[in-house]
Protein backbone atom coordinates (compact mmCIF):
# COMPACT_ATOMS: atom_id res chain seq x y z
CA UNK A 1 0.00 0.00 0.00
CA UNK A 2 1.44 3.38 -1.02
CA UNK A 3 1.92 5.95 1.75
CA UNK A 4 -0.61 8.78 1.57
CA UNK A 5 0.79 12.10 0.42
CA UNK A 6 0.67 14.70 3.18
CA UNK A 7 -1.38 17.86 2.67
CA UNK A 8 1.79 19.96 2.62
CA UNK A 9 3.45 17.73 0.00
CA UNK A 10 0.28 17.77 -2.13
CA UNK A 11 0.14 21.57 -2.12
CA UNK A 12 3.87 21.95 -2.73
CA UNK A 13 3.51 19.75 -5.81
CA UNK A 14 0.50 21.70 -7.13
CA UNK A 15 2.22 25.05 -6.62
CA UNK A 16 5.45 23.87 -8.27
CA UNK A 17 3.52 22.71 -11.35
CA UNK A 18 1.48 25.90 -11.41
CA UNK A 19 4.63 28.02 -11.29
CA UNK A 20 6.14 26.24 -14.29
CA UNK A 21 2.89 26.70 -16.23
CA UNK A 22 2.64 30.33 -15.18
CA UNK A 23 6.20 31.06 -16.30
CA UNK A 24 5.55 29.49 -19.70
CA UNK A 25 2.27 31.40 -20.09
CA UNK A 26 3.98 34.77 -19.80
CA UNK A 27 5.26 34.62 -23.39
CA UNK A 28 1.74 34.28 -24.80
CA UNK A 29 0.28 37.14 -26.83
CA UNK A 30 -3.16 38.66 -26.32
CA UNK A 31 -4.38 36.77 -29.38
CA UNK A 32 -3.14 33.45 -28.00
CA UNK A 33 -4.66 34.13 -24.58
CA UNK A 34 -8.01 35.04 -26.12
CA UNK A 35 -8.02 31.92 -28.30
CA UNK A 36 -7.45 29.77 -25.21
CA UNK A 37 -10.28 31.51 -23.37
CA UNK A 38 -12.61 31.13 -26.33
CA UNK A 39 -11.90 27.39 -26.40
CA UNK A 40 -12.74 27.10 -22.71
CA UNK A 41 -15.95 29.07 -23.17
CA UNK A 42 -17.00 26.83 -26.04
CA UNK A 43 -16.34 23.70 -23.96
CA UNK A 44 -18.15 25.04 -20.89
CA UNK A 45 -21.19 26.08 -22.92
CA UNK A 46 -21.33 22.71 -24.70
CA UNK A 47 -21.34 20.89 -21.35
CA UNK A 48 -23.35 23.44 -19.34
CA UNK A 49 -26.34 21.15 -18.84
CA UNK A 50 -24.23 18.11 -18.04
CA UNK A 51 -22.26 20.00 -15.38
CA UNK A 52 -25.44 21.50 -13.95
CA UNK A 53 -27.04 18.09 -13.64
CA UNK A 54 -23.93 16.76 -11.93
CA UNK A 55 -23.98 19.70 -9.49
CA UNK A 56 -27.65 19.16 -8.68
CA UNK A 57 -27.23 15.42 -8.13
CA UNK A 58 -24.19 15.90 -5.91
CA UNK A 59 -25.40 18.81 -3.80
CA UNK A 60 -29.17 18.27 -3.84
CA UNK A 61 -29.65 22.04 -4.04
CA UNK A 62 -31.41 24.28 -6.54
CA UNK A 63 -32.37 22.77 -9.87
CA UNK A 64 -30.47 21.64 -12.93
CA UNK A 65 -32.24 23.99 -15.35
CA UNK A 66 -31.26 27.17 -13.49
CA UNK A 67 -27.76 25.86 -12.85
CA UNK A 68 -27.44 25.36 -16.61
CA UNK A 69 -28.37 29.01 -17.10
CA UNK A 70 -25.75 30.04 -14.53
CA UNK A 71 -23.10 27.97 -16.29
CA UNK A 72 -23.93 29.60 -19.62
CA UNK A 73 -23.90 33.02 -17.97
CA UNK A 74 -20.49 32.31 -16.39
CA UNK A 75 -19.05 31.23 -19.71
CA UNK A 76 -20.65 32.82 -22.75
CA UNK A 77 -22.21 35.93 -21.25
CA UNK A 78 -19.27 37.01 -19.12
CA UNK A 79 -16.85 36.21 -21.95
CA UNK A 80 -18.87 38.43 -24.26
CA UNK A 81 -18.34 41.28 -21.80
CA UNK A 82 -14.60 40.78 -21.18
CA UNK A 83 -13.25 39.28 -24.40
CA UNK A 84 -12.10 42.67 -25.70
CA UNK A 85 -10.41 43.63 -22.42
CA UNK A 86 -6.69 44.19 -22.95
CA UNK A 87 -4.80 42.10 -20.42
CA UNK A 88 -1.40 41.55 -22.05
CA UNK A 89 1.37 44.11 -22.43
CA UNK A 90 0.54 47.75 -23.15
CA UNK A 91 -3.15 48.23 -22.51
CA UNK A 92 -3.43 52.02 -22.61
CA UNK A 93 -1.40 55.09 -23.60
CA UNK A 94 -2.40 58.51 -22.31
CA UNK A 95 -0.67 60.96 -24.62
CA UNK A 96 -1.67 64.01 -22.59
CA UNK A 97 -0.19 62.69 -19.35
CA UNK A 98 2.50 60.70 -21.16
CA UNK A 99 1.57 57.57 -19.24
CA UNK A 100 1.80 54.04 -20.64
CA UNK A 101 -0.05 51.31 -18.75
CA UNK A 102 1.33 47.77 -18.94
CA UNK A 103 -0.68 44.80 -17.67
CA UNK A 104 1.04 42.01 -15.78
CA UNK A 105 -0.54 39.00 -14.04
CA UNK A 106 -0.64 38.50 -10.29
CA UNK A 107 0.78 34.97 -10.22
CA UNK A 108 -0.79 31.85 -8.75
CA UNK A 109 -4.35 32.28 -7.50
CA UNK A 110 -5.90 30.17 -4.75
CA UNK A 111 -9.54 29.79 -5.79
CA UNK A 112 -12.07 28.87 -3.11
CA UNK A 113 -15.59 27.98 -4.23
CA UNK A 114 -19.00 27.56 -2.54
CA UNK A 115 -21.46 24.70 -2.54
CA UNK A 116 -24.21 27.07 -3.69
CA UNK A 117 -22.74 27.82 -7.15
CA UNK A 118 -20.14 25.07 -7.53
CA UNK A 119 -19.76 24.82 -11.31
CA UNK A 120 -20.56 28.34 -12.50
CA UNK A 121 -18.09 29.86 -10.01
CA UNK A 122 -15.34 27.51 -11.20
CA UNK A 123 -16.02 28.44 -14.83
CA UNK A 124 -16.00 32.14 -13.94
CA UNK A 125 -12.77 32.06 -11.93
CA UNK A 126 -10.88 29.98 -14.49
CA UNK A 127 -11.97 32.28 -17.30
CA UNK A 128 -10.83 35.40 -15.45
CA UNK A 129 -7.59 33.77 -14.30
CA UNK A 130 -6.49 32.66 -17.75
CA UNK A 131 -7.70 35.84 -19.46
CA UNK A 132 -5.26 37.71 -17.19
CA UNK A 133 -2.42 35.15 -17.66
CA UNK A 134 -2.59 33.83 -14.11
CA UNK A 135 -2.55 30.23 -12.90
CA UNK A 136 -5.22 28.98 -10.49
CA UNK A 137 -5.43 26.17 -7.94
CA UNK A 138 -8.84 25.36 -6.45
CA UNK A 139 -9.89 24.36 -3.00
CA UNK A 140 -13.33 23.06 -3.88
CA UNK A 141 -16.20 22.75 -1.42
CA UNK A 142 -16.19 19.11 -0.17
CA UNK A 143 -19.94 18.80 -0.73
CA UNK A 144 -19.47 19.77 -4.39
CA UNK A 145 -16.14 18.12 -5.14
CA UNK A 146 -17.13 15.87 -8.04
CA UNK A 147 -18.93 18.55 -10.05
CA UNK A 148 -16.19 21.07 -9.28
CA UNK A 149 -13.45 18.71 -10.42
CA UNK A 150 -15.41 17.81 -13.56
CA UNK A 151 -15.75 21.50 -14.43
CA UNK A 152 -12.12 22.34 -13.73
CA UNK A 153 -10.90 19.30 -15.68
CA UNK A 154 -13.08 20.20 -18.68
CA UNK A 155 -11.79 23.78 -18.73
CA UNK A 156 -8.18 22.71 -18.20
CA UNK A 157 -8.30 20.22 -21.06
CA UNK A 158 -9.90 22.75 -23.40
CA UNK A 159 -7.13 25.21 -22.55
CA UNK A 160 -4.37 22.69 -23.19
CA UNK A 161 -5.99 21.59 -26.46
CA UNK A 162 -5.97 25.25 -27.52
CA UNK A 163 -2.25 25.51 -26.81
CA UNK A 164 -2.04 26.54 -23.15
CA UNK A 165 0.68 25.12 -20.89
CA UNK A 166 -0.46 22.17 -18.79
CA UNK A 167 -1.29 22.82 -15.12
CA UNK A 168 -2.51 26.39 -15.41
CA UNK A 169 -5.70 25.02 -13.85
CA UNK A 170 -5.40 22.57 -10.94
CA UNK A 171 -7.32 21.53 -7.83
CA UNK A 172 -6.83 19.76 -4.52
CA UNK A 173 -7.85 16.19 -5.30
CA UNK A 174 -7.81 15.01 -1.67
CA UNK A 175 -9.52 17.89 0.16
CA UNK A 176 -9.04 18.53 3.84
CA UNK A 177 -8.86 21.51 6.16
CA UNK A 178 -5.10 21.00 6.32
CA UNK A 179 -4.77 21.04 2.54
CA UNK A 180 -6.94 24.13 2.17
CA UNK A 181 -4.95 25.99 4.82
CA UNK A 182 -1.68 24.90 3.23
CA UNK A 183 -2.84 26.28 -0.12
CA UNK A 184 -4.01 29.61 1.30
CA UNK A 185 -0.81 30.04 3.30
CA UNK A 186 1.66 28.82 0.67
CA UNK A 187 4.30 31.47 -0.10
CA UNK A 188 4.05 30.63 -3.80
CA UNK A 189 0.39 31.70 -3.90
CA UNK A 190 0.05 35.37 -4.81
CA UNK A 191 -3.60 36.02 -3.99
CA UNK A 192 -6.65 34.29 -2.53
CA UNK A 193 -9.93 34.55 -4.45
CA UNK A 194 -12.58 33.34 -2.03
CA UNK A 195 -16.33 32.95 -2.52
CA UNK A 196 -18.21 31.52 0.42
CA UNK A 197 -19.38 32.10 3.96
CA UNK A 198 -17.99 34.64 6.44
CA UNK A 199 -15.67 32.10 8.11
CA UNK A 200 -14.06 31.25 4.79
CA UNK A 201 -13.67 34.88 3.78
CA UNK A 202 -12.13 35.72 7.15
CA UNK A 203 -9.62 32.89 6.67
CA UNK A 204 -8.74 34.27 3.24
CA UNK A 205 -8.08 37.74 4.62
CA UNK A 206 -6.01 36.37 7.52
CA UNK A 207 -3.36 34.82 5.25
CA UNK A 208 -1.24 37.96 5.25
CA UNK A 209 -1.38 38.17 1.47
CA UNK A 210 -3.75 39.96 -0.89
CA UNK A 211 -7.22 38.48 -0.88
CA UNK A 212 -10.44 39.12 -2.75
CA UNK A 213 -13.30 37.76 -0.70
CA UNK A 214 -17.00 38.46 -0.72
CA UNK A 215 -19.27 38.68 2.29
CA UNK A 216 -22.78 37.37 2.92
CA UNK A 217 -25.89 39.15 1.73
CA UNK A 218 -29.09 39.84 3.63
CA UNK A 219 -30.70 41.99 0.98
CA UNK A 220 -33.88 43.88 1.83
CA UNK A 221 -36.38 44.79 -0.88
CA UNK A 222 -38.52 47.85 -0.23
CA UNK A 223 -41.84 47.84 -2.11
CA UNK A 224 -42.70 51.53 -1.88
CA UNK A 225 -46.27 52.77 -2.21
CA UNK A 226 -45.80 54.10 -5.76
CA UNK A 227 -44.38 50.80 -7.05
CA UNK A 228 -45.94 48.83 -9.87
CA UNK A 229 -46.98 46.02 -7.56
CA UNK A 230 -47.38 43.33 -10.19
CA UNK A 231 -43.94 44.04 -11.65
CA UNK A 232 -42.32 44.20 -8.21
CA UNK A 233 -43.80 40.88 -7.11
CA UNK A 234 -42.89 39.25 -10.43
CA UNK A 235 -39.28 40.42 -10.01
CA UNK A 236 -39.05 39.11 -6.46
CA UNK A 237 -40.66 35.77 -7.34
CA UNK A 238 -38.21 35.33 -10.21
CA UNK A 239 -35.28 36.22 -8.00
CA UNK A 240 -36.22 34.02 -5.06
CA UNK A 241 -37.18 30.96 -7.08
CA UNK A 242 -34.19 31.06 -9.48
CA UNK A 243 -32.06 28.08 -8.42
CA UNK A 244 -34.11 28.16 -5.22
CA UNK A 245 -32.70 31.47 -4.01
CA UNK A 246 -29.01 30.59 -3.67
CA UNK A 247 -27.50 33.62 -5.38
CA UNK A 248 -26.22 35.80 -2.54
CA UNK A 249 -27.78 38.98 -3.99
CA UNK A 250 -31.29 37.55 -3.74
CA UNK A 251 -33.80 39.28 -1.49
CA UNK A 252 -34.14 37.92 2.05
CA UNK A 253 -36.81 40.31 3.34
CA UNK A 254 -39.46 42.56 1.88
CA UNK A 255 -40.49 45.86 3.43
CA UNK A 256 -43.96 46.92 2.29
CA UNK A 257 -45.72 50.27 2.71
CA UNK A 258 -48.97 49.67 4.57
CA UNK A 259 -51.01 51.50 1.90
CA UNK A 260 -50.33 48.72 -0.61
CA UNK A 261 -50.03 45.74 1.75
CA UNK A 262 -53.29 44.09 0.69
CA UNK A 263 -52.47 44.46 -3.01
CA UNK A 264 -48.96 43.10 -2.49
CA UNK A 265 -50.18 40.07 -0.55
CA UNK A 266 -52.85 39.30 -3.15
CA UNK A 267 -50.29 39.48 -5.97
CA UNK A 268 -47.78 37.25 -4.17
CA UNK A 269 -50.51 34.69 -3.48
CA UNK A 270 -51.63 34.84 -7.11
CA UNK A 271 -48.06 34.10 -8.24
CA UNK A 272 -47.56 31.08 -5.97
CA UNK A 273 -46.33 32.45 -2.66
CA UNK A 274 -47.74 31.26 0.66
CA UNK A 275 -48.02 33.50 3.72
CA UNK A 276 -47.16 31.35 6.71
CA UNK A 277 -49.64 31.86 9.56
CA UNK A 278 -48.26 33.42 12.74
CA UNK A 279 -48.87 30.15 14.59
CA UNK A 280 -46.49 28.32 12.22
CA UNK A 281 -43.80 30.98 11.92
CA UNK A 282 -41.66 29.61 14.74
CA UNK A 283 -41.64 26.17 13.10
CA UNK A 284 -40.52 27.72 9.82
CA UNK A 285 -37.79 29.75 11.52
CA UNK A 286 -36.52 26.71 13.43
CA UNK A 287 -36.38 24.67 10.23
CA UNK A 288 -34.57 27.33 8.19
CA UNK A 289 -32.16 29.05 10.59
CA UNK A 290 -29.25 27.47 12.46
CA UNK A 291 -29.50 28.74 16.08
CA UNK A 292 -25.73 28.79 16.62
CA UNK A 293 -24.67 30.51 13.39
CA UNK A 294 -27.86 32.63 13.08
CA UNK A 295 -28.01 31.97 9.35
CA UNK A 296 -29.49 29.37 7.03
CA UNK A 297 -29.04 25.71 7.93
CA UNK A 298 -26.71 24.03 5.44
CA UNK A 299 -29.18 21.33 4.31
CA UNK A 300 -31.96 23.91 3.79
CA UNK A 301 -30.10 26.26 1.42
CA UNK A 302 -31.33 25.74 -2.13
CA UNK A 303 -34.29 23.50 -1.27
CA UNK A 304 -37.73 24.13 -2.76
CA UNK A 305 -40.45 25.94 -0.83
CA UNK A 306 -42.53 22.76 -0.60
CA UNK A 307 -39.56 20.78 0.72
CA UNK A 308 -38.84 23.43 3.37
CA UNK A 309 -42.48 23.47 4.41
CA UNK A 310 -42.35 19.69 4.77
CA UNK A 311 -39.19 19.95 6.91
CA UNK A 312 -40.95 22.53 9.08
CA UNK A 313 -44.12 20.47 9.39
CA UNK A 314 -46.25 23.13 7.71
CA UNK A 315 -49.03 22.31 5.26
CA UNK A 316 -48.94 24.44 2.12
CA UNK A 317 -50.91 24.37 -1.14
CA UNK A 318 -49.50 22.17 -3.89
CA UNK A 319 -47.27 24.16 -6.21
CA UNK A 320 -46.18 26.68 -3.57
CA UNK A 321 -43.06 28.47 -4.83
CA UNK A 322 -42.20 30.83 -1.97
CA UNK A 323 -42.79 30.99 1.78
CA UNK A 324 -43.31 34.39 3.42
CA UNK A 325 -43.43 35.04 7.17
CA UNK A 326 -44.31 38.40 8.74
CA UNK A 327 -41.92 39.67 11.41
CA UNK A 328 -41.95 42.65 13.75
CA UNK A 329 -38.26 42.72 14.64
CA UNK A 330 -34.71 42.25 13.35
CA UNK A 331 -31.70 40.51 14.89
CA UNK A 332 -30.83 37.41 16.90
CA UNK A 333 -34.17 37.48 18.73
CA UNK A 334 -35.85 37.24 15.33
CA UNK A 335 -33.73 34.54 13.61
CA UNK A 336 -35.86 34.50 10.45
CA UNK A 337 -34.66 38.05 9.70
CA UNK A 338 -31.23 36.74 8.62
CA UNK A 339 -29.87 35.48 5.30
CA UNK A 340 -31.86 32.47 4.10
CA UNK A 341 -30.47 31.42 0.67
CA UNK A 342 -33.75 29.67 -0.10
CA UNK A 343 -37.23 30.50 -1.43
CA UNK A 344 -38.24 32.02 1.91
CA UNK A 345 -38.79 35.68 2.82
CA UNK A 346 -39.45 37.64 5.97
CA UNK A 347 -41.91 40.52 5.56
CA UNK A 348 -42.14 43.85 7.37
CA UNK A 349 -44.93 46.41 7.15
CA UNK A 350 -43.96 50.10 7.26
CA UNK A 351 -46.29 52.91 8.27
CA UNK A 352 -44.01 55.62 6.88
CA UNK A 353 -41.13 56.00 4.44
CA UNK A 354 -38.80 56.76 7.35
CA UNK A 355 -39.83 53.52 9.05
CA UNK A 356 -39.24 51.56 5.84
CA UNK A 357 -35.78 53.06 5.41
CA UNK A 358 -34.90 52.19 9.00
CA UNK A 359 -36.08 48.63 8.53
CA UNK A 360 -33.89 48.24 5.43
CA UNK A 361 -30.93 49.69 7.33
CA UNK A 362 -31.53 47.28 10.18
CA UNK A 363 -31.66 44.29 7.85
CA UNK A 364 -28.41 45.29 6.13
CA UNK A 365 -26.75 45.76 9.50
CA UNK A 366 -27.88 42.27 10.47
CA UNK A 367 -25.61 40.25 8.20
CA UNK A 368 -25.89 42.06 4.88
CA UNK A 369 -23.71 45.15 5.12
CA UNK A 370 -22.29 46.27 1.79
CA UNK A 371 -23.97 43.67 -0.38
CA UNK A 372 -27.29 44.49 -2.04
CA UNK A 373 -30.45 46.50 -1.42
CA UNK A 374 -33.47 46.50 -3.71
CA UNK A 375 -36.09 49.20 -4.22
CA UNK A 376 -39.35 49.07 -6.17
CA UNK A 377 -40.77 52.55 -6.74
CA UNK A 378 -41.78 55.10 -9.35
CA UNK A 379 -40.67 58.04 -7.21
CA UNK A 380 -37.22 59.35 -8.17
CA UNK A 381 -36.92 61.21 -4.87
CA UNK A 382 -37.21 57.88 -3.08
CA UNK A 383 -34.57 56.41 -5.41
CA UNK A 384 -32.19 59.23 -4.53
CA UNK A 385 -32.75 58.84 -0.81
CA UNK A 386 -32.46 55.04 -0.88
CA UNK A 387 -29.26 55.21 -2.90
CA UNK A 388 -27.63 57.65 -0.52
CA UNK A 389 -28.78 56.06 2.73
CA UNK A 390 -28.32 52.32 2.14
CA UNK A 391 -24.88 50.90 3.07
CA UNK A 392 -24.93 48.50 0.12
CA UNK A 393 -22.65 48.41 -2.92
CA UNK A 394 -25.42 47.32 -5.27
CA UNK A 395 -28.56 49.47 -5.12
CA UNK A 396 -31.00 47.80 -7.50
CA UNK A 397 -34.03 49.74 -8.71
CA UNK A 398 -37.10 47.88 -10.05
CA UNK A 399 -34.95 44.80 -10.61
CA UNK A 400 -34.79 41.18 -9.36
CA UNK A 401 -32.11 41.05 -6.66
CA UNK A 402 -30.30 37.88 -7.68
CA UNK A 403 -30.16 38.30 -11.45
CA UNK A 404 -29.74 42.06 -11.10
CA UNK A 405 -26.88 41.85 -8.62
CA UNK A 406 -24.69 39.62 -10.78
CA UNK A 407 -24.93 42.31 -13.44
CA UNK A 408 -25.17 42.87 -17.15
CA UNK A 409 -28.36 41.01 -17.97
CA UNK A 410 -30.66 44.02 -17.76
CA UNK A 411 -28.53 46.68 -16.10
CA UNK A 412 -25.10 48.26 -16.51
CA UNK A 413 -23.36 46.46 -13.64
CA UNK A 414 -20.26 44.42 -14.48
CA UNK A 415 -21.25 40.76 -15.06
CA UNK A 416 -19.67 38.67 -12.31
CA UNK A 417 -20.19 35.81 -9.89
CA UNK A 418 -18.03 37.40 -7.19
CA UNK A 419 -19.69 40.47 -5.67
CA UNK A 420 -17.63 42.70 -3.40
CA UNK A 421 -19.16 44.37 -0.35
CA UNK A 422 -16.48 46.96 0.39
CA UNK A 423 -15.37 47.86 3.88
CA UNK A 424 -19.03 47.68 4.93
CA UNK A 425 -18.73 43.89 4.64
CA UNK A 426 -14.98 43.72 5.40
CA UNK A 427 -14.09 43.21 1.74
CA UNK A 428 -11.24 44.76 -0.22
CA UNK A 429 -13.47 45.59 -3.22
CA UNK A 430 -16.92 47.15 -3.45
CA UNK A 431 -17.70 46.22 -7.06
CA UNK A 432 -18.40 43.12 -9.13
CA UNK A 433 -15.06 41.41 -9.66
CA UNK A 434 -13.64 41.30 -13.19
CA UNK A 435 -10.36 41.14 -15.12
CA UNK A 436 -8.96 44.40 -13.76
CA UNK A 437 -8.87 42.92 -10.26
CA UNK A 438 -6.49 40.15 -11.34
CA UNK A 439 -3.83 42.35 -12.93
CA UNK A 440 -0.84 44.34 -11.77
CA UNK A 441 -0.75 47.58 -13.75
CA UNK A 442 2.67 49.14 -14.34
CA UNK A 443 2.77 52.85 -15.10
CA UNK A 444 5.55 54.01 -17.41
CA UNK A 445 5.73 57.75 -16.88
CA UNK A 446 7.56 60.15 -19.19
CA UNK A 447 8.06 63.82 -18.22
CA UNK A 448 5.39 66.24 -19.37
CA UNK A 449 7.97 69.03 -19.15
CA UNK A 450 11.61 69.44 -18.21
CA UNK A 451 12.18 69.33 -14.44
CA UNK A 452 14.34 72.47 -14.53
CA UNK A 453 11.27 74.46 -15.64
CA UNK A 454 9.44 73.42 -12.48
CA UNK A 455 12.41 74.25 -10.27
CA UNK A 456 12.72 77.68 -11.86
CA UNK A 457 9.01 78.31 -11.23
CA UNK A 458 9.46 77.44 -7.56
CA UNK A 459 12.54 79.68 -7.26
CA UNK A 460 10.63 82.58 -8.81
CA UNK A 461 7.80 82.10 -6.30
CA UNK A 462 10.28 82.06 -3.39
CA UNK A 463 12.04 85.17 -4.65
CA UNK A 464 8.74 87.01 -5.06
CA UNK A 465 7.91 86.57 -1.33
Amino acid sequence: MEPQTSAEDQINDLVAKAQLAFDAYQSYTQEQVDAICQAMVTAAAAHAKELATLAYKETGRGNAEDKTIKNIYAAQYIWKQIKNDKTVGTIEVDEAKKIEKIAEPLGIIAGVTPVTNPTSTVIFKILLALKTRNAIIFSLHPQALQCGVATARLMAQAAVDAGAPANLVQWISHPSIEASNALLQHPGVSIVLATGGPGLVKAAYSTGKPALGVGPGNAPAYIEKTANVKSAVTDIMLSKTFDNGMICASENSIVVDREILSEVKDEFTKQGAYFVPEADLQKLSDAVIDPQRHTVRGPVAGQSAEKIAELAGIKVPAGTKLLIGKLDGIGTNFPFSGEKLSPTLSMYVANTTDAAMNMCLGLLNYGGLGHTAVLHTQDNNIVDRFGHEMPACRILINTPGSLGGIGGLFNGLTPSLTLGTGTYGKNSISHNLSTGDLLNIKYVSRPTRHPIEFINELRALVQAR
